[in-house]
């Protein structure tokens, strides 16, 4: 499945699977070298590798004349700035700093917007953006659409390609650091791309594995309205540090200063035998004593083994020994 594969369905007619490529850093450290435990899965995960799965995804529309100046004030992210068809990530806080959503946005049209969270986040994002949105001349509105996710371990420098077409999505970008992908929407998904999307090896199953290994935090598990953006890794990648204010600045920027320091941190946890389920305790078994250090918050079993996210407690990140369910266990 190397760069022959590739050329062999005829990705190259379609200006989109540049994106595909671009998801990834050139000569970053590979998504599986993350959680070594899985190159002793019977058998081991092979690379390079591309694959599908079906998904869904909430998708929030913000357009109108005062779309993109609103925006700008709500989210981390510098909007006015964005040129059509570029996307970025982006926090949506509460006043207080605590996390809504974390999204990926998308300049549609001149005045048109897309965010795309995961499933479940969109009626949160509505609630909270209308929330503020007196007298502003924007309509926001949100549907669950399929889409066929697309994950790839190729790493090579970004090409760029529209993401839109006369303000209609037909993709998003996946844009995480170490791992290449795209979410195509489905509707958008026919004639010859459908086919060349039909061609790619079906695994639903790696899918959600794939996002956990690559620490990559989900709505409803590792986000919640009690999460706070330093905990989840995602600060840097989603945040204009030179914008001006937004709504929930003050606390992102206070722990910025201090490092991101935060009481917690989503770390990858990932190891063999069953499958634990979400909420199970990951305890610090390095002293006389077991002591609790966090809980698994996403679980996706591998082969042979398993991978989740969990929220790890700062004293306990150098522990010598950890386990789950009193299995020895990897902390990424």
């Amino acid at each position: 499945m190397g760069a022959g594969w590739w050329g062999g369905v005829g990705w190259e007619r379609f200006g989109w699977v540049r994106w595909l490529r671009a998801g990834a850093k050139p000569g970053g450290r590979s998504i599986l070298a993350r959680v070594t435990l899985w190159r002793r899965l019977t058998p081991p995960i092979a690379e390079p590798f591309l694959l599908r799965g079906d998904h869904s995804l909430d998708l929030v529309s913000v357009s109108g004349p005062e779309a993109g100046s609103y925006l700008h004030g709500q989210l981390s992210a510098n909007v006015t700035n964005l040129s059509v068809g570029q996307c970025v990530h982006t926090l949506l806080l509460q006043p207080q700093g605590k996390m809504v959503a974390w999204a990926r946005l998308i300049r549609t049209a001149e005045e048109s917007f897309v965010l795309a969270v995961d499933t479940g986040g969109g009626a949160a994002m509505v609630e909270r953006l209308n929330r503020f949105k007196l007298r502003t001349k924007c309509e926001i509105a949100t549907d669950t659409v399929s889409i066929i996710a697309v994950r790839a371990s190729e790493t090579i420098p970004d090409l760029g390609s529209p993401v839109a077409d006369d303000a209609t999505l037909r993709f998003i970008p996946l844009l995480w650091a170490n791992l290449a992908g795209v979410d195509v929407i489905a509707d958008a998904a026919g004639g010859d791309l459908g086919d060349s999307l039909a061609s790619i090896e079906e695994r639903d199953d790696l899918i959600e594995a794939l996002r956990i290994a690559a620490g990559i935090p989900a709505h409803g598990r590792e986000i919640t309205e009690r999460t706070i953006p330093a905990e989840l890794g995602v600060v840097d990648l989603s945040t204009d540090f030179s914008k001006g204010c937004y709504v929930g600045q003050e606390l992102v920027a206070r722990m910025d200063s201090r490092g991101n320091n935060a009481p917690r941190q989503i770390r990858v946890v990932s190891g063999l035998g069953p499958v634990p389920e979400a909420g199970e305790v990951v305890v610090d078994d390095s002293g006389e004593a077991q002591v609790e250090i966090g809980s698994l918050s996403s679980v996706a079993g591998v082969s042979d083994g398993w991978v989740a996210l969990a929220s790890i407690k700062r004293a306990g990140l150098e522990a010598a020994s950890v386990s789950v369910r009193n299995q020895p266990v990897q902390v990424g």
